[in-house]
């Protein structure tokens, strides 16, 4: 199965326990699915969730979990892409990774193509 990418949108609707967003860390964590979160999408998220970083304990140690990094190639890589540099991330790691991009708002990923779950 293709890993999953969460966006910003995707991280505050699992904070906000969504289900079907809740439903993709739970089949993280029994294996069934790697779910993926870009770190500058955690920033964008957090930005608006305002979590202490025990209060993001439970996800970030949840088995299937990886958090990427924003490094220096990656930050080159995608400054000419469209978006802000939360989506340009995300977009980013879902090629490399031929995964699917989980959202709630698909609107951000006009002129990129990535698969989409909308949620």
């Amino acid at each position: 199965m293709r890993p999953r990418i969460l966006d910003a949108s995707a991280i505050v609707a699992l904070f906000d326990a969504h289900p079907p967003v809740f439903d993709l860390l739970t089949r993280s964590q029994d294996g069934d699915l790697t779910m993926v979160m870009p770190a500058a999408a955690v920033a964008d998220a957090n930005a608006k969730i305002r979590a202490s970083f025990d209060s993001w304990q439970p996800v970030l140690l949840t088995a299937g979990v990886t958090i990427t990094p924003l490094d220096s190639h990656i930050a080159i890589e995608i400054c000419e892409m469209p978006g802000d540099l939360a989506t340009k991330h995300v977009v980013y790691e879902a090629r490399v990774m031929r995964a699917v991009v989980v959202t709630c708002n698909p609107g951000m990923y006009r002129g990129h193509s990535v698969p989409l779950l909308v949620v």
